[in-house]
This record gives structure tokens, sequence and C-alpha cells, in this order.
């Protein structure tokens, strides 16, 4: 019996990179979904910045966002976030502003596409006001909530999702450019090169929460070190006035005298 290798889905930044570079289908069906637009409508989405697949990624290249060119007159950015981080709305913004710097060198500035930056995210990125999804154009103008969200996107929240490649399937049933994404996946995985970049994401995934993880429970340890010494420090200050307060009666008790 052939052993069960381990499933890589839609989560794994390597895999999502890849499948949506290998299978046009499934990236046209994935922005149509986003941009609430007619997938008929997509003459064109080319992507701008591929991977060698089964190369080793790090350095400047170890984040994995999916810049595209839809129609050839708009920018796509997608990220695909799975670990919260603190400055994630910052650093959104730069790249967003990034994938807006199109131009190149003596091209007028009307030559800039409309962009356009798209974080699929396995957190609540506002705690104050969580949403299934939102869409922001420097302000919130269009938020959702999972109620009022087409099936489509609940579709591919649901893929995403997906621990087991069993799962996966069920999922896909049905449908056609979700079950050639499935066969386009199972390809991938019998690559060991792209295998071992998927194992080698998840490793630094799990290795950013646990510096993350570690770093809290230092500012933890230190806040409350700092807090047993004012709290020494305020005691230490009281004795001292009452030492003094208690030599003042002293020295007025031998003036009286």
């Amino acid at each position: 019996m052939a052993e069960k290798r381990k499933f890589y889905g839609m989560k794994n930044d390597y895999m999502f990179h890849a499948v949506l570079q290998k299978n046009e289908e499934v990236l046209r069906n994935l922005l149509a979904t986003l941009l609430e637009m007619d997938e008929a409508d997509i003459v064109s989405c080319h992507i701008e910045n591929p991977i060698e697949l089964g190369k080793k990624i790090e350095g400047k290249d170890c984040i994995l966002d999916v810049k595209i060119k839809l129609n050839d007159a708009r920018i796509i950015n997608i990220e695909l976030q799975v670990y919260k981080q603190t400055y994630w709305t910052n650093r959104s913004l730069l790249y967003w502003a990034r994938a807006y710097d199109s131009i190149k060198s003596g091209q007028d500035y009307g030559m800039l596409f409309p962009t356009y930056h798209i974080g699929i995210l396995d957190f609540t990125l506002f705690e104050e006001h969580p949403k299934f999804m939102a869409k922001y154009q420097i302000l919130d103008v269009d938020a959702k909530d999972q109620s009022e969200t087409d099936k489509k996107i609940l579709k591919w929240a649901g893929i995403f999702k997906a621990e087991t490649l069993e799962e996966l399937e069920q999922l896909a049933r049905g449908e056609e450019v979700f079950e050639n994404m499935v066969v386009t996946m199972k390809k991938l995985s019998e690559d060991e090169k792209i295998r071992m970049q998927c194992e080698a994401r998840e490793d630094y995934e799990r290795c950013l929460l646990t510096e993350y993880n570690a770093g809290k429970r230092e500012g933890i340890e230190i806040e409350r070190k700092n807090t047993e010494k004012e709290r020494q420090n305020t005691e230490k200050e009281r004795r001292r006035a009452d030492e003094l307060e208690a030599e003042v009666k002293r020295l007025r008790a031998m003036l009286k005298n």
C-alpha cells in the first residue's frame, strides 16, 4: 500500500501561487469571484511575477504575492496571509502602492493602471469590526458580512479552508473549474521539488509564528518585571516617607523639651 502523502492545500502560499500559475481557468474564476465581475469579461490575465516551480524561495522573494495584469487595464495584487501580523494593514498599503508604480522610464503618469490589493486572510483584521469580506477604497465603501456574500465567494472560502485532499475533492465535486484545480494540485504534488518548497514555506510560517509567540511571552515577562520593580520602588519610597515623617516628629519632640 502506497504511503499517504501530506496534503498541501490552498492555504500554503507556495501551492496557491503554483496553482494560479499553472491553471489559468482557476485564476480566471478566482479573479471574477473576488472582483465581482463576469468571467466572460476577462479577456486576458497575465501573472507578472511567476516563480520557477520547484526552485528554492529565499531572501527578497520570500513574499509570494501574485501580481496580475488584468485585460491590460488593471493591476491586481493578491496576498495570502495565514498568520496575523501586527502591521499587516501598513504593509498591504505599501505593497498596493508598489504595485501601482507600474510605469517604466519614459512613460507618463497616464500609463498608470488602476490597482487593487486583495488580501485573503485567515484571521480577523479588525477585532472591533469583524467582517467576512470588506472592500476598501482608502475608506470602507462596501462592507459585507457572510450572510450577504454570494455562493461563489463562499465556495472559494471553503476551498481555502480545506485541510485534506478528501475535503477538497468533496467541495470541488460537480464544478469543472474546481475539479480541474484538484487535478492541477495533484500533479504539482507529484513533483518532489515543489513538495519540498511547500514544506519549506510551512516551516517558514511556523518559525514566524513561534518567534511572534516568543516575543509576546518575552514582552509579558518584561512587563511583569517592570511592574514588580515599580511596586518595589513605590514600597521603598513609602517606607522612606514614613521614616522621614517619624524623624520629623522625633525632632519636634526634642525641640519642645
